[in-house]
């Protein structure tokens, strides 16, 4: 078991115990099966490493596809808005020449009516003056 130092120091002990200074440089080899468990956690520890190293570089990978894939949809977004907003003028200026074109053709059959009224009355005119109808004045 690996206990966090951190924790170690921070727990009480339930008894008192003499305290002994570590010997830190041991006097002759140490025994083989301490070197052979030390060696199996130290390759556990490097496969455990290696393995969250490829995780986060894979995630790494991840995370910057989709970091581009954000600012490509961003751009895409913005290009889109300033097309709208573009258009949003086009729009106006359609809208006004619609109506300008509406009120032209009313005014286009106003004196097309006109036109042809007066047609008619020059005809009934010309008619009246060379053909003399008696009932009429």
């Amino acid at each position: 078991n690996l206990r966090p130092t951190f924790l170690f120091f921070m727990m009480k002990p339930t008894h008192p115990r003499p305290r002994k200074s570590p010997n830190l440089f041991p006097q002759g080899p140490a025994p083989s099966h301490q070197n052979d468990s030390a060696t199996q956690q130290a390759q556990s520890v490097t496969t455990s490493l290696l393995r969250t190293k490829n995780m986060m570089q894979q995630e790494l990978e991840r995370v910057s596809s989709l970091n581009t894939t954000i600012n490509d949809d961003g751009a895409l977004l913005n290009s889109t808005k300033e097309e709208h907003i573009g258009m949003g003028g086009t729009m106006k200026g359609a809208r006004g020449v619609l109506r300008k074109l509406g009120r032209q053709d009313v005014r286009d059959a106003v004196i097309l009516r006109c036109a042809i009224i007066f047609y008619w009355m020059v005809v009934a005119y010309v008619l009246w003056s060379r053909i003399k109808v008696p009932f009429l004045p």
